[in-house]
């Protein structure tokens, strides 16, 4: 029985999956996300290790090029003595900790100084990875069981199974961490009495976007291997259901599959434009570089609401605009009736869904989801005499105010004759370069690494931020997936490989990635 713990300390062991974080459990996310220190190894994917809060301490403790691992009795220590600081502690695996990922072994060390902890189960890669490559570990007719087997060895010592045992057993065998051992892993079934034609298959990097996969018979399997040029981690599955694969693999064969894209924009606005990128195959790494803070401005914002049936429209560019605004409004203990039956005016749909979800719906929005078609529209509704009442960012740019004034001037109407209060409700803030936390040192790695595919942008903002994480390092090589105009603009300027949506919705950049990688594809 666990012992109680000594410390306010708890630690959670979870299981992160092999790669893809869509396949981290929800029980897992709700962890992590309150987590104050997370320790993890080198098989968490980019994808999962963006889902930790930026204000977390991040530990790394697998092993990468140059940088030696710790031991194993050294990360248990390592967890305990953050335990007894009285944290809130996860340990991320990769996988599920209790297969082969030797989670027992950092558990006893708490138990035996009754440090509170928790198992939080992973979907393992012995059954997800085969799965992406559509291969069914079991099949009715083909293969009615399966076992998993580990592959890893010590340096010079012999792989230690019974192939005769295993090969009686029948079924679908799986092997985790057994690239250094193919030759023995294959070898050891044939020299059992395997035959050589036995369908067989390793998948690379799997449910990642590095995933590849090789389908061979067994007796050539290695060749093959070496040939196409896979590495680990991979995971190798034996079997006559590895055959399925050529007829039921679908991950692969998606339009963004083998690409891993970099999303700035904040995340409690990027869902819609992550869950279409990861639908067309793409790993998706969420970097915001931009965030927000509200604005002390209740004094100005009562004063424009005391008078509000004097404005024409009331006029949103931004969800978060949106956002904050009601924020606002709670902070002043008002609601949305103060606005009475003032018009709304908003920059585009995303805008307008921020408002609806309040119950409410925008009369105006432009047909082209920019300042200029917003500013021209609104310079064509608003009678002259007219008010209209901005709540945007304190970094909006003039290009809005400037459209409508031109649209008055076209008409042969003074621009005196339209009034704008231009109020600031919240501040765009930067996630990277404000505090030595916030170093990005992860992020910047896969930047300078090259294994970052995409970067999607969704306004100048996002740009400059992304700017602050890759300062110093050369990014002509970045290609740059951008909303708008200004966008696009603002990510020429510093040389980047820029790519801009037909259409200033999210939508219009997926279709944009999707043919940026076709042609990719085609000049390989």
């Amino acid at each position: 029985m666990q012992k109680e713990a000594t410390t306010a300390g708890k630690v959670y062991l979870v299981g992160a999956g092999p790669s893809d974080p869509g396949l981290l459990t929800i029980k897992g996310l709700k962890v992590l996300q309150r987590a104050q220190v997370v320790i993890y190894d080198a098989l968490i994917g980019p994808g999962v290790y963006s889902l930790i809060p930026q204000s977390t301490e991040k530990i790394f403790v697998g092993k990468r090029a140059g940088r030696h691992s710790l031991r194993q009795e050294q990360i248990s220590r390592l967890i305990l003595e953050q335990a007894l600081l009285g944290r809130i502690v996860v340990r991320l695996k990769g996988g599920d900790p209790f297969l082969f990922g030797r989670g027992a072994e950092e558990l006893e060390l708490l138990e035996s100084h009754g440090i509170a902890y928790e198992i939080v189960p992973g979907v393992t890669a012995a059954l997800a990875v085969p799965a992406y490559a559509g291969i069914p570990v079991t099949c009715r007719g083909v293969s009615s069981s399966v076992h998993i087997l580990t592959g890893h060895k010590k340096e010079d010592e012999a792989l230690d199974l019974d192939f005769a045992a295993l090969l009686r057993a029948e079924g679908t065998y799986v092997f985790l961490m057994g690239m250094s051992a193919l030759h023995e892993i294959t070898t050891g079934f044939l020299q059992a009495g395997m035959a050589p034609e036995m369908p067989a298959a390793v998948i690379a990097q799997g449910t990642g976007a590095g995933q590849r996969s090789v389908i061979a018979q067994l007796a050539s399997l290695e060749q093959e291997v070496c040939r196409q040029g896979l590495q680990a981690p991979a995971v190798i599955v034996i079997g006559e259901a590895a055959l399925l694969g050529e007829r039921l693999s679908w991950r692969e064969r998606l339009p963004l599959a083998g690409c891993r894209i970099a999303v700035t924009r904040p995340a409690s606005r990027s869902e819609r434009l992550t869950e279409l990128l990861r639908e067309q195959g793409a790993e998706v790494m969420e970097l915001p570089t931009i965030g927000t803070r509200l604005r002390d401005c209740k004094k100005q914002l009562a004063q424009a609401l005391s008078a509000i049936q004097d404005y024409e429209y009331l006029v949103f560019t931004s969800a978060a605009g949106v956002d904050c605004f009601f924020e606002l409004l709670d902070e002043m203990e008002l609601d949305v009736r103060c606005i009475g039956t003032v018009k709304l005016a908003v920059i585009g749909n995303a805008t307008g869904a921020a408002l609806k979800k309040r119950g409410l719906r925008p009369e105006l929005v432009p047909e082209r989801y920019n300042s200029t078609a917003l500013g021209r529209l609104l310079g064509q509704s608003v009678p002259a005499g007219g008010k209209l009442l901005l709540l945007r960012s304190s970094m909006a740019g003039q290009e809005l105010v400037d459209e409508i004034q031109k649209a008055y001037q076209e008409a042969g109407t003074q621009s005196s004759r339209v009034e704008i209060t231009d109020l600031a409700v919240y501040d765009t803030v930067y996630t990277y370069g404000e505090t030595d936390a916030d170093d990005g040192l992860y992020e910047k790695a896969l930047l300078e690494s090259g294994q970052i595919d995409m970067v999607m942008f969704t306004s100048a903002s996002t740009v400059r931020g992304f700017m602050r994480l890759a300062a110093g390092l050369d990014v002509s090589n970045v290609r740059a997936v951008c909303i708008g105009s200004m966008t696009a603009a603002q990510a020429c300027v510093y040389g980047m490989q820029v790519y801009q949506a037909q259409k200033e919705t999210v939508e219009s950049m997926v279709q944009a990635a999707v043919q940026v990688q076709q042609a990719n594809l085609l000049s390989r």
